[in-house]
């Protein structure tokens, strides 16, 4: 068998050359091993324990039968890995002994068996022409021709030669003991050492040495005569069990012993070898480190549990104190039940009771004159007020079927006024209004018209938020009084002002009055409500009052929503800017957490009305912090309103400092997962963000960049369609239902920015048009402008960044997409013909058709292209075999449906290409067949969902099926069969 890779020829084992060989290996093996015995070195005490260990696990071969150790049952790769490892040591056992002959045994078993290159150490050595000189084999061929008398000679010679050879060798390692005694006291023993695949020349010492604890070498000495009778027969064994006899014969020829009976010393017992190995491994440095930092681990983790422990009886504890306080809690919570019920008992004994002192009250006031009315009241306004009170007193009190009064209306019928200015107004006030219980409405609120015309006509002063005194229907702000004209509150108090005496009356009433009115009825009492928070003097009083006003319908509608909606901001234009700050905008901070979504769009409604009244510093942090908030909400509605407002509110935005937060919140809602919300910010949101950047006149391109880094990363997010790499399937993403909701509103986000882009191309074109180049329709470029752009080196801007950005975007979105993903390719087909329609067709036949075509690997037409141009469109070609399959799979679909099958293209144009894509492919590559060319079928049939096409595909496939070629025959043939059964044709 030859050897490959070696020059010289193969040591054959029978023959001339094999047999002088064997007869110099036998040589120099009684002559080595007589002379070096006591010289020889074995690596280390590892190497004893290691070859021991293999012959103790060592796998039988098939034609021996012995059964394995117990803890020997490798199988599959971990067992071909094993004997690999264990032949290796074998052989390098055989060497370092110079065991030459089992060596050259061992060899030639290999080879039979097939394990060549298990064998490749062994070959290197024997084909060494420094152990095996070609001169020595030319002699042993010629030996038999040598007589006694040359063979002494050579002898004496030779002895010669080995005597002054040992003394050199004595005096060398004379040499190199002094050497290394004077390296140990400098440098520190290498850790390499103690490895146990140490090499011939690392064991040429007169000891063992092993690694001790410290990291210090310790001298183990030599090996002696039954440690080295237990290797032997280690060896032996394993050869035997291994299956190469030979070998072992030859091992045991060559060692002179005998080695059939093994002593039963120690290292014959069972598993004593493992034992050992596994102490001396735990002798190492790095086993005494892990052994300690494992005893450290354990003392740190018993302590933990100890700490665990002690923590989890402090928790038992305390769970069972919350369990006592639990139980008696229930205990008073059944207490406070019990009292419930009986003061309930006793309120409606209250209330039988109020009844009927109702009912006493009614026959008096029945029988009381107007004259005597009259003469109690002291004051006009006073009386005024009274009458149209009693006057609502018995509609509210004839419309109501019920018989009881309010708890607190009973508290505050304990504690009448004094002044007597005001007895009679106090008098009526002592009797509140009947709750209603879901009988009958409210009917007949004619008296609050009467009591705001009183207020009006008598209201000579108004308070501001500062207790300032005003003249009436002007702020205070906008007005310049001296100090005489300024009274505080306090004074205001002492003077008894009829006003503020009957807001004051109106302020106390209005909360007890509101919850007894029908929801539907409420918003009438707007008007009151609004006269009291703006004439109020008190500060706290007004802000109950507002807080009355958000929450004046629990769940309101629609229309009860503008109703408050109106009243907020009559109110706002009356009380100012600064008291619209301050006590309007923080009751629209506090419901925007509110459990009712309705009170949270009214929360957003109130922003976009509110925020216009209010400063442009509030506008840019609370109005818009507020936005950012429901932006978020759970409930769609609330953030279509958002979205809406924020609309309303950005043309009075002054400048770019929350440009960015307010162009993420739009990302934001334009991904929005509900349609509703994408729609209202791509038609009102967008248009206003691209408002506000022309009117501070700023370029739109970094909102186009992000645009199209947004579209790249939500498909690049999702995982591959296959993880095996260098495959198509790998370039390709399996979409999520979120993504692909992304991907498809960002690329109607970039179709309604197309326009836009189109109009910066015109105020940019860097050339100049003369009028008979100018369309007629002047929304699209004329074939000089483009020729113009293409052919020179002029920089302009709005066109480069469609060729370098968007439509590189395109391409590579289209590359990440699979085949079934055909909305989005629809979805890029429409981005594509919305270029056509705002940049024209000789835009589309000078730029976008070539890119599209050096995209999909074909030849493109660059005559009319500058250098510079033209290497920015051979970019887009595919440069491997992956990549041109991507591009058939991913951007042909584009190029048939997006580019040639545009408005402005001619149908001939699609045609041809078609035609061409079919025979070419099928003269080339064989028949289409639905395994082989599913990517070009899968582009024709996304060509079939646009119905203007059938004709032209039909017209391709009626010419190819009368060609003479059988391959393009059967290609029509399987196409037409494809998309027949795809769509109706």
């Amino acid at each position: 068998m030859d050897r490959a890779g070696q020059t010289r020829p193969s040591v054959e084992r029978t023959g001339g050359r094999g047999e002088q060989k064997e007869r110099e290996l036998r040589r120099r093996s009684r002559g080595r091993g007589s002379r070096n015995t006591k010289d020889r070195a074995i690596n280390t005490r590892l190497i004893t324990c290691w070859l021991l260990w293999l012959a103790a696990m060592a796998t039988p071969r098939s034609s021996f039968s012995a059964p394995q150790p117990p803890f020997e049952r490798l199988s599959g790769e971990h067992g071909a890995t094993t004997n690999e490892m264990r032949r290796k040591a074998c052989i390098d056992f055989l060497l370092q002994e110079n065991y030459l002959l089992t060596a050259f045994e061992f060899l030639h078993e290999l080879q039979e068996d097939g394990l060549v290159e298990s064998a490749t150490k062994l070959q290197l050595f024997f084909a060494n022409s420094d152990m095996f000189p070609p001169e020595e084999l030319a002699k042993m061929q010629a030996l038999q021709g040598i007589d006694a008398v040359q063979l002494a000679e050579e002898k004496e010679l030779t002895a010669e030669k080995a005597a002054v050879c040992e003394y050199e060798l004595r005096l060398a390692r004379e040499d190199i003991k002094n050497l290394q005694e004077k390296l140990s006291n400098q440098v520190e023993v290498a850790s390499d050492l103690s490895r146990p695949d140490v090499s011939l020349t690392d064991t040429a010492t007169n000891g063992e040495k092993s690694m001790t604890s410290n990291g210090s070498v310790k001298v183990l000495g030599k090996l002696g005569e039954k440690e080295k009778l237990d290797i032997n027969c280690a060896v032996k064994e394993y050869l035997m069990v291994a299956g190469y006899k030979i070998s072992a014969m030859t091992f045991q020829e060559e060692v002179n012993l005998d080695l059939d009976d093994w002593p039963d010393t120690v290292a014959h017992v069972p598993d004593a070898l493992r034992h050992y190995y596994h102490a001396f491994v735990c002798s190492t440095a790095e086993a005494v480190l892990d052994r300690e930092a494992l005893v450290k681990e354990n003392d740190v983790l018993l302590h933990q549990n100890e700490a665990f422990e002690r923590e989890n009886l402090s928790l038992a504890k305390t769970v069972e104190q919350h369990r006592k306080g639990e139980r008696e809690w229930e205990k008073q919570a059944q207490q406070m039940k019990e009292s419930f019920e009986q003061s309930t008992r006793l309120l409606n004994e209250s209330r039988a009771e109020v009844t009927s002192l109702k009912l006493e009250l009614d026959k008096l006031m029945s029988s009381r004159k107007v004259e005597n009315v009259q003469q109690s009241v002291a004051e006009p306004t006073t009386a005024r007020l009274e009458s149209n009170l009693s006057a609502a007193l018995p509609i509210l009190e004839t419309e109501s079927n019920l018989a009881q009064l309010d708890p607190i209306s009973i508290a505050a019928t304990a504690n009448p006024k004094t002044d007597a200015g005001t007895e009679g107004v106090n008098g009526i006030a002592k009797t509140r209004i009947s709750p209603v219980e879901n009988t009958r409405a409210y009917a007949g609120f004619s008296f609050v018209e009467d009591i705001l015309e009183v207020i009006l006509e008598n209201s000579t002063t108004l308070v501001d938020s500062n207790g300032c005194r005003t003249s009436g229907g002007h702020d205070s702000r906008d007005d310049t009084r001296s100090d005489n004209e300024h009274v505080n509150l306090r004074e205001l108090k002492d003077i008894h002002d009829p006003e503020v005496e009957t807001v004051q009356i109106l302020a106390d009433a209005l909360p007890k009055i509101v919850p007894y009115v029908l929801i539907n009825h409420r918003e009438e009492l707007l008007p009151l409500i609004m006269c009291a928070i703006e004439r109020h003097p008190e500060s706290t009083v007004r802000d109950s009052l507002t807080h009355l006003l958000f929450n004046l319908i629990k769940r309101p509608d629609e229309a009860q929503r503008h109703i408050i909606m109106d009243a907020c901001v009559e109110l706002s234009k009356k009380v100012g800017q600064m008291r619209t700050e301050t006590e309007l905008l923080p009751q629209c901070w506090e419901q925007i957490d509110h459990k009712y979504e309705e009170r949270r769009l009214l929360v957003a409604q109130s922003c976009g009305e509110l925020g216009q009244l209010v400063g442009s510093e509030m506008r840019t942090s609370l109005v818009l912090s507020i936005i950012q908030q429901l932006a978020s909400d759970p409930a769609s509605v609330v953030r279509e309103a958002a979205s809406h407002n924020l609309a309303v509110l950005l043309p009075l935005f002054n400048d770019m400092d929350k440009y960015y937060k307010v162009e993420d919140l739009m990302f934001d809602l334009v991904c929005d997962p509900m349609g509703p919300v994408v729609d209202t910010s791509l038609r009102e949101l967008v248009p206003a963000l691209l408002a506000w950047r022309k009117r501070e006149n700023q370029s739109p391109f970094q909102l186009y960049k992000g645009l199209l880094s947004r579209l790249l990363l939500a498909a690049q997010r999702c995982p591959p369609m296959s993880g095996v790499e260098g495959t198509a399937e790998a370039q390709l993403r399996t979409l999520g239902e979120r993504e692909r909701w992304s991907i498809d509103v960002l690329l109607r986000l970039l179709t309604q920015l197309l326009p836009e882009v189109q109009e910066a191309a015109v105020e940019a074109c860097p050339f100049s048009i003369d009028a008979s180049d100018v369309q007629k329709d002047a929304t699209s470029f004329t074939q000089v402008v483009i020729k113009s752009y293409v052919g020179s080196n002029t920089d302009w801007p709005t066109l480069d960044w469609l060729v370098t950005d968007c439509l590189q975007t395109v391409l590579q979105l289209a590359r990440m997409l699979p085949p079934r993903e055909e909305s989005l390719r629809t979805r890029l087909c429409k981005v594509l013909l919305k270029i056509n329609d705002c940049f024209g067709v000789n835009y589309l036949r000078l730029v976008m058709l070539p890119i599209f075509r050096a995209a999909n690997g074909d030849d493109f037409d660059d005559a009319h292209m500058s250098f510079r141009f033209s290497n920015r469109v051979k970019g887009f070609k595919p440069r491997t075999p992956l990549e041109e399959r991507l591009a058939t799979m991913c951007v042909l679909p584009l190029l048939l449906a997006g580019v040639l099958g545009a408005p402005g293209m001619e149908p001939e144009d699609l045609a041809v290409y078609l035609r061409d894509l079919i025979l070419r492919s099928s003269l080339t590559f064989g028949a289409w067949t639905p395994t082989k060319t599913s990517e070009l079928i899968d582009s024709v049939r996304f060509l079939c969902t646009f119905e203007q096409h059938h004709a032209v595909i039909l017209g391709v496939l009626w010419e190819l099926v009368v060609n003479t070629n059988a391959d393009v025959k059967i290609s029509a043939a399987v196409l037409s069969k494809a998309l027949v059964r795809s769509y109706s044709i």
